[in-house]
């Protein structure tokens, strides 16, 4: 797995490359965690070059949700597809982690917070 990230407007994304599992979980763990850690509160994860993601990713990200939430601020999931998208569903996750068809419509969504 790979891990990018950038900031926009504050806002952390971090687009993932690859198959997220128990094998590699933790190192999304750890830049959620730094990124916490830093006070940065809005992150967008980007899901569109991820073609597998076991129970140990999806925990890691609500896990993460839960932490930020916190200290007010939100994560959001962004490009899920094929069989991601698929294990979302059946795990009911759609229902805990808010999910977007676009990055941008992501960020906007938490930019929109800010202002309520």
């Amino acid at each position: 797995m790979l891990i990018h990230e950038k900031t926009v407007d504050t806002i952390a994304i971090i687009s993932l490359e690859g198959e997220v599992d128990l094998y590699n979980a933790k190192e999304l763990k750890d830049v959620l965690d730094k990124k916490i850690r830093n006070q940065q509160y809005e992150i967008v994860v980007n899901l569109e070059k991820v073609p597998f993601m076991d129970s140990s990713g999806i925990g890691t990200l609500v896990t993460a949700m839960y932490k930020l939430k916190k200290y007010h601020g939100n994560l959001k999931v962004c490009s899920v597809h094929g069989s991601v998208a698929k294990v979302f569903k059946l795990t009911g996750m759609e229902s805990h982690l808010e999910v977007y068809q676009s990055e941008q419509t992501a960020v906007d969504s938490l930019i929109a917070e800010r202002e309520t």
